[in-house]
């Protein structure tokens, strides 16, 4: 008879023996893992690999102009400017009933919700147009806000404009098919209303107008179309300036030239003729 005696290896699944003898890596035996391997000390760190890179310093919008402009303390008369940069907005109070105050006043002075307010319309001096601004949108209240912006920066420029005018709605009906299938022989009603405003600039300098222009152009408002019409004068005689400073073509020059000899080439002959007469 034989008795059952039960085997004390451990068993191992197929698919791990195949794993193990696809490895490079050695299987760990008895030896092996009774005694654990060194752990490696780490290397001590040297001062390189501790500096850290210093944050860059922000440069801020008006540290920027400063550096291109160079308004400093020192040069700001030479630039031609009335008052230091660096004194203003003053702080004061402005009360007409305890002092009249100019615009220039008002203008340099520090007014909590100055552009929430209506801004100050300069006084025409000679009634020339200059300029005429028209705006459109199909949202009224981006059309307001819009032309309110335009007048405030016409009034920090100096430039004399009129009040925002409202120019007629104009009004489109569209009708189209209520729908493809059921409802193709009901017609449906669409309505679009477009909104218009005005502004009239006079009597400013070409360079200060095109300078509004631009800088509403830049911080022009999604949703609101602008059109400018501008007018430049120019002096009297303007027509005789340019015709002295007009370029000479090549032809002119060709055809004065043979002018010219065929000139000298005429008196030269009459001259040789006469001399031929009076040896004879």
């Amino acid at each position: 008879m034989f008795a059952a005696v039960r085997s004390t290896r451990q068993w191992v699944p197929n698919t791990l023996r195949l794993a193990r003898a696809a490895s490079t890596v050695p299987t760990p035996d008895a030896a092996t893992t009774s005694t654990p391997a060194p752990t490696p000390t780490p290397k001590a760190l040297t001062t390189k690999s501790l500096t850290v890179p210093k944050p860059r310093r922000r440069v801020s919008k008006v540290e920027k102009a400063e550096s291109i402009l160079d308004i400093s303390s020192t040069n700001w008369e030479g630039r031609g400017l009335k008052y230091d940069p660096a004194t203003l907005p003053l702080k004061q109070t402005l009360d007409p009933n305890l002092a009249p105050f100019t615009e220039e006043d008002y203008a340099m002075t520090l007014i909590h919700g100055r552009s929430v307010s209506k801004p100050f319309f300069h006084p025409r001096t000679h009634d020339i147009p200059v300029a005429n601004v028209h705006f459109r949108s199909h949202h009224v209240h981006l059309l307001n806000l819009f032309t309110h912006f335009a007048t405030h920066a016409a009034a920090a420029l100096g430039l004399p404009v009129s009040q925002v005018a409202s120019l007629p709605t104009q009004r489109r009906l569209w009708t189209v098919l209520r729908g493809p299938f059921a409802h193709k022989k009901a017609q449906e009603n669409f309505e679009r209303r477009v909104h218009k405003r005005a502004i009239k600039a006079w009597d400013a300098d070409p360079e200060v107008v095109q300078r509004w222009v631009a800088y509403l152009r830049t911080h022009a408002m999604p949703g609101v179309g602008m059109k400018v019409v501008t007018w430049e004068r120019m002096p009297l005689h303007v027509g005789a300036a340019l015709k002295k400073e007009a370029v000479v073509k090549p032809s002119d020059q060709i055809a004065s030239l043979g002018k010219k000899i065929v000139k000298d080439e005429t008196v030269s002959a009459k001259a040789s003729k006469t001399a031929v007469a009076t040896s004879q």
